[in-house]
């Protein structure tokens, strides 16, 4: 369609009705694949940054806040325990079908870290509250995968 052309509908230039057949492999990277091997091995690291000291979990390979390099000697144990940031109820699997019990998530900042991760909360037979101490839960070592599913998730352990 010529631009001189009057446009009658604008599904003409929004859409192109057919299939586009795409192929590909997601990685997670340099960082986030150290990163992975550390959760596989049951330990939880981050990076660093040495011009503004920002931790960061998960680790990356550059300082996202000054864009530093984050290099080998900049990787650091953190955790497994740490404060419970932020939590929510989710009622919804992500089919839109409701759940039989709902799932709690959990914005959790682990010890030594500067960010916060974003995981499941495991029941404790106590309500989550703002400010409790967590502590990360693995699957058993047989289970890992290097994968963030080997980090089951972060049980409560006491009020703030």
């Amino acid at each position: 369609m010529p631009l001189t052309e009057r446009i009658a509908h604008l599904e003409a230039v929004r859409s192109w009705r057919g299939a586009i057949w795409l192929e590909g492999v997601y990685t997670a990277g340099v960082a986030g694949e150290r990163w992975l091997r550390g959760l596989q091995e049951g330990r939880l690291y981050g990076t660093r940054c040495p011009r503004c000291g920002y931790t960061f979990v998960p680790a990356r390979l550059f300082c996202e806040r000054c864009l530093g390099p984050l290099g080998e000697e900049t990787w650091v144990p953190i955790g497994p325990q740490g404060v419970l940031v932020s939590w929510t109820r989710v009622p919804m699997a992500p089919d839109g079908s409701r759940l039989s019990q709902p799932r709690l998530i959990g914005l959790v900042r682990l010890d030594g870290a500067d960010a916060c991760l974003v995981h499941d909360l495991l029941e404790a037979g106590i309500p989550p509250q703002t400010g409790m101490r967590v502590e990360a839960v693995f699957r058993p070592p047989a289970e890992r995968i290097g994968s963030l599913r080997d980090l089951l998730g972060f049980r409560l352990l006491g009020a703030p």
